[in-house]
């Protein structure tokens, strides 16, 4: 590789210390290097821009900042590299520790390329489709206040119906984002699921189960009470897309697309697995 893009989702000191290091160790190497600090923020409104003859989009800042490049370059296929410049930072390969060593493995051509599996949402109530790398997550519009009542379908059979503040629908590759938070499994990204954990059930015997990447889950919306008009956010990776009312519905299910993320021989997940938790 010699033709990157370095997308960042803010400017901090740390930020533009390791840009500049990046930028400056690629072009006195051989390589060319373009910024893009604008396009990428929270609400991953703004598509990034990527030239075509650009090989690897490297990102600084942290999980977020690879997760909202990954929805934006959906049809381009360019694989993404992440520097944790944040907390945890699962799906980052680089480190503060390591930049220069990263950087000579993908100028050699030291590397390999995984495909990671991603969701997709269909409503009853929108024509729109959009797709996640992480999870898509049903909760209640008053996240903490109001109760949701879910019914689960898998494949067309009826699962459960839950009272719960939600539900988190995870790739393998976000099942160290809100599935962890939420008491959910840990999965290895290379592996070939789609997990399924309720958010604070009303009952005692729920728990998050693995489904296969074939399976399709529907989800339904509906009233605890004959009064009721509940709503709920459907939630893509962190980014609000769409509104569920009462009797409609959401099939989530593995994309046809998938993101392409660059994997560094001398990374291993259960290695990266090992250090975060004992950081927490």
């Amino acid at each position: 590789m010699k033709n990157f893009l370095i997308v960042a989702r803010s400017f901090s000191d740390l930020h533009e210390k390791y840009i500049n290091i990046i930028r400056d160790y690629i072009k006195d190497h051989g390589g060319m290097c373009v910024l893009d600090l604008d396009t990428c923020p929270d609400s991953s409104e703004s598509e990034v821009r990527v030239d075509d003859n650009i090989e690897c989009i490297i990102t600084v800042g942290g999980d977020g900042t690879v997760v909202r490049v990954a929805q934006n370059v959906i049809n381009r296929k360019v694989p993404i590299v992440g520097l944790n410049c944040g907390h945890l930072g699962y799906l980052c390969d680089m480190s503060v520790d390591n930049v220069e060593h990263c950087l000579d493995q993908l100028l050699s051509d030291n590397y390999k390329i995984d495909e990671r599996m991603m969701l997709e949402g269909d409503c009853s109530n929108s024509p729109e489709q959009f797709r996640a790398l992480n999870d898509i997550v049903v909760t209640s519009e008053a996240a903490g206040l109001y109760v949701l009542n879910l019914t689960v379908k898998v494949n067309g059979i009826q699962l459960y119906s839950h009272n719960c503040d939600g539900l988190i629908l995870s790739t393998p590759t976000g099942s160290t984002a809100y599935n962890l938070s939420a008491n959910g499994p840990i999965v290895s990204p290379h592996a070939d699921c789609i997990i399924l954990t309720p958010i604070n059930p009303h009952t005692l015997n729920s728990r998050s189960i693995i489904l296969a990447s074939t399976d399709v889950v529907e989800v339904t919306i509906e009233a605890r009470h004959d009064e009721d008009e509940p709503k709920a956010n459907i939630i893509y990776d962190g980014t609000l897309r769409q509104v569920l009312k009462k009797g409609e519905r959401i099939k989530i299910f593995r994309s046809a697309t998938t993101s392409h993320m660059v994997m560094l021989e001398n990374v291993n997940f259960l290695e990266r697995i090992r250090a975060r938790m004992q950081e927490i």
